[in-house]
Parts: C-alpha cells; structure tokens; sequence
C-alpha cells in the first residue's frame, strides 16, 4: 500500500535535482519449521522422513505421508502404494505417486535451503510448490533436474 511508504521528496545539494527517499523496510526473521528425523538430518514441515534403499534420510512432500517400500516414492495419508502401478491407490481412488526428496543433514546450511511462503522451507535444488491439500511442498526444481 503506497500511503505506508511514507515517501519523502527531497532536494540534491549537489544537482539541485528532486529525489525520492524512501525509508529501508526491516528484514523479518523469519522462524524456519522443520520435521527431525533424527538427529542428524530433517526434512521441512509439513513433510514426512522416510528412509531410502540405502538407509539415508529422505522427505516425502506431505504430512504424515505412507513410505512406498520402493525407498524412493511416497503417497498420502491414508492410501496405499501400489508398486506395480507406481501410484497411490484409495478404495477406488488411484492417483500417481510422489517422489521424494533428499532430507536437510545437520552439515547443511540453511542458507542453501529455498524460503517458501509461512515460514516453510524446501532443500536445495528443489522448489516450493501448493499441495491439492493447499499446503506448501517440495518439487523437484526442473531447471536443476535438466542441468544434471
């Protein structure tokens, strides 16, 4: 809203030109949730940890989600993973399965870490995006996937 900038016209010594000052806009802080799971790594909230083939840490982007035996895929509460079809089946629901991603160790900076909206954040190379639940996750970032 333009009127809380408090906008102020003042005039260059040196030019004797009008300029516009606006006052700088504090940083908020803002308080980073997370979900441990353990004590060494931690996915970010609303995320489930759930464990790879290779016993690492890894985050399915929805919260309390079922862990597909597959060690790569997750689906939401309350449905099944069916590994034949790579999906997530309901009653007589089926949608496809998500994948999950890396879990944030304790060695890892926060800083690398992408802000989403609420306080949230999502690991690196990954990008925030709105669940059907209206909820923030992490997708995998396209543009990093291609490069690699």
């Amino acid at each position: 809203h333009v009127s809380n900038l408090q906008l102020f016209k003042s005039i260059s010594v040196a030019e004797n030109q009008p300029v516009l000052v606006m006052p700088s806009i504090p940083q908020q802080i803002v308080q980073v949730k997370v979900v441990p799971c353990d004590d060494t790594a931690s996915c970010p909230d609303g995320s489930t940890c759930c464990k790879t083939k290779e016993g690492k840490w890894a985050c399915c982007p929805l919260p309390e989600a079922v862990c597909c035996a597959d060690g790569s895929h997750c689906c939401p509460q309350n449905y099944k993973c069916n590994e034949q079809a790579t999906s997530c089946v309901k009653g007589e629901v089926e949608i496809p399965w998500y994948t999950k991603l890396p879990a944030l160790t304790s060695d890892q900076s926060d800083l690398s870490a992408v802000q989403c909206d609420g306080g949230t954040q999502c690991p690196e190379h990954t990008t925030c995006c709105k669940l059907a639940t209206g909820e923030w996750g992490c997708c995998p970032d396209l543009e990093f996937a291609i490069l690699y």
